[in-house]
C-alpha cells in the first residue's frame, strides 16, 4: 500500500520567497530544506534560473551564525552544480572573504567560538568552488595579521592552483608561523610551477621538520632538475640527523624529478 499519493514537492520559487524574506525562522528553516535536499543530489538549476544564487548571497548577511553557514555550503554547491559563470555566484566573493577572514566577527567574539571556524572553513570551500574569480581576494588574505587566515588562504590558493597567487604565496616561506609555511609549501607544490623551485630549495633548511618534508614533496611534484643539488644536500643532512622521515621524502622527491625528466625525455 503506498504510503503517499503523489510526490512531496515545494515550489522553488516559494523557497527563494522565504528565503528573502524578513521572518529569521522561516529563512532559517528555507535554509535548512535546502541543505536536507542537496542530500539527495538536488539539481538547482530551475531555482538559479528563478534567482535563488541571489537569494543565497543575501543570506550571508544573516544575524544568525548557522544560517550564514548554510548559505555558503549551499553556494558552494550550486556553484559545483552549475558553475559560475552565468549563476552570478561571483558576486558572493567579497561576502564569503568577510566570513573567511573573520571581519564580519563582532569584537566580543574574536576569540573564535567552533561555530566560527565552522563559518570560516565553509566560506573557504566555497571560495575554492568559484575558483579563480576568488584568487585576488585569497591573495589579499595572504598578508592577514591572523596566521589562521593566512594558513586557510594558503591552503584554498593551492586547491584552486591557480599560478597567479605563486609570488605571494612564496613570501610565507618565511612567515614565523610553521603551519603557514607548511601550507605554503603544500599550495606550491599542488600549483607546480616553476618560479617556486629556487626560493623552495633554499627553505628546504627550515627549522621545523615536518614543513621541509612538504617542500621537498612539492619539489617533486614540480618536478625541476635545478632542485636536485639542493635536494641532495639536505639528504645529508637528514642522514646525520636520522631524520628518517626527511630522507623517505626527499628520496621520494628526487624519484619523482627523475620520473619527471624520463617522462619528458619520451615526449
Amino acid at each position: 500500500m503506498a504510503l503517499r499519493d503523489e510526490k512531496f514537492s515545494i515550489p522553488e520559487e516559494l523557497i527563494i520567497e522565504d528565503l528573502t524574506g524578513q521572518d529569521r525562522k522561516i529563512r532559517q528553516n528555507a535554509l535548512d530544506l535546502l541543505n536536507v535536499m542537496t542530500w539527495y543530489d538536488w539539481n538547482p538549476t530551475t531555482f538559479v534560473a528563478s534567482g535563488g544564487a541571489q537569494a543565497l548571497i543575501s543570506c550571508l548577511e544573516d544575524p544568525d551564525e548557522e544560517a550564514r553557514r548554510l548559505a555558503a555550503f549551499l553556494i558552494g554547491y550550486v556553484a559545483e552544480a552549475c558553475g559560475v559563470e552565468n549563476t552570478g555566484i561571483v558576486s558572493a566573493v567579497p561576502l564569503l572573504m568577510k566570513l573567511f577572514d573573520g571581519s564580519s566577527v563582532s569584537f566580543s567574539k574574536k576569540i573564535l567560538s567552533r561555530g566560527t571556524r565552522n563559518l570560516r572553513v565553509a566560506a573557504g570551500n566555497t571560495l575554492v568552488k568559484i575558483g579563480s574569480p576568488a584568487v585576488e581576494a585569497l591573495t589579499v588574505a595572504l598578508h592577514n595579521p591572523n596566521r589562521d587566515v593566512r594558513f586557510n588562504a594558503a591552503r584554498a590558493l593551492g586547491e584552486i592552483r591557480d599560478p597567479r597567487a605563486v609570488e605571494s604565496i612564496l613570501d610565507l616561506l618565511r612567515d614565523q608561523n610553521r603551519t603557514v609555511r607548511l601550507a605554503a609549501a603544500r599550495a606550491l607544490g599542488f600549483i607546480k610551477d616553476e618560479r617556486a623551485v629556487e626560493p623552495l630549495s633554499h627553505a628546504l633548511g627550515d627549522r621545523t621538520r615536518m614543513v621541509r618534508n612538504y617542500i621537498a614533496w612539492a619539489l617533486g611534484e614540480i618536478g625541476d632538475e635545478r632542485a636536485v643539488t639542493a635536494l641532495q644536500k639536505a639528504y645529508k643532512h637528514a642522514l646525520m640527523d636520522g631524520d628518517l622521515s626527511g630522507q623517505f621524502a626527499i628520496n621520494a622527491a628526487l624519484e619523482e624529478i627523475e620520473s619527471s625528466r624520463y617522462r619528458k625525455y619520451r615526449e
